[in-house]
């Protein structure tokens, strides 16, 4: 092997350490909203009619895109959310209410920092 080929072999060994060191620091940096779980809610109340929920969102948690049959309605309590839906896209903030229309396609996402908890009710029938 001559020297200009072994120059050549250390060159793409260069570019395969280069490569992978990115892909370490990918996986490294990776923002924690992927990683975060998803909000459990609390049932409060559920029975033919209605489901009342407390939904705790750790920074970076999401519902991810879903939609339900029933009618929704959120309040939010504590924290900053982001509501999108084909609606709207909207910041929640404590006080602030939503209403999204049965088989709605919707994500609820925490982007900040800090903890956020909402209401959340389900209108499964008027009676």
């Amino acid at each position: 092997m001559t020297a200009v080929h072994r120059r050549a072999g250390v060159k793409g060994d260069g570019i395969v350490k280069a490569f992978l060191l990115l892909a370490i620091l990918a996986v490294a940096l990776t923002p924690a909203a992927v990683m975060a779980q998803p909000p459990a809610p609390q049932v409060i109340l559920d029975n033919p009619s209605v489901r009342v929920q407390v939904v705790t969102f750790v920074p970076g948690a999401a519902t991810g895109r879903h939609q339900g049959i029933e009618a929704e309605v959120g309040i939010l309590v504590d924290g900053e959310l982001m509501l999108d839906s084909p609606q709207r896209r909207a910041t929640l903030r404590p006080g602030t209410a939503y209403w999204l229309p049965g088989l709605t396609p919707h994500d609820t996402r925490n982007e900040s920092q800090r903890p956020a908890r909402m209401f959340e009710i389900l209108l499964k029938r008027c009676d």
